[in-house]
């Protein structure tokens, strides 16, 4: 998922392993969702999700990245390439079809935050840091 913020674009990755990255075009981000067990599952479940999408008829070999407050999905597959377009104003409408792979996508985002969050307070308290 690509998405476009006031100041750049987030890119937020999920793959069938658990792998997930968040990659900021400002610069840092996270990478090794596999290996964060919160991330892991949600990465996964992001992609059943998107395997229960009608594809569109023709894959793509075009990459853009969306404007502000737009919203594009890249489906790999061994197809090809399946992109998506919509908004952020579209996602939040409850009976839009991408609307559940956006949530996925926002879960995944969601949980390397959390993760980062116990990791800070783990640091500042003195225990070692969680996996």
């Amino acid at each position: 998922m690509d998405w476009g913020l006031e100041r750049g674009t987030a890119t937020v990755m999920a793959m069938s392993d658990g792998s997930a990255s968040i990659y900021l075009s400002s610069g840092g981000g996270f990478i090794g969702g596999k290996g964060i067990e919160s991330v892991r599952l949600v990465a996964q479940k992001a992609v059943e999700v998107a395997r229960l999408l009608e594809l569109p008829e023709q894959s793509t070999t075009d990459f853009p990245l969306p404007g502000t407050h737009g919203v594009f999905f890249y489906l790999l597959t061994d197809a090809g390439v399946f992109m998506f377009r919509t908004s952020v104003q579209e996602l939040n409408s409850p009976t839009h079809p991408l609307r559940k792979i956006g949530d996925a996508m926002q879960s995944v985002m969601t949980q390397f935050r959390l993760w980062r969050i116990a990791r800070e307070d783990m640091r500042k308290s003195g225990l070692p840091k969680p996996n």
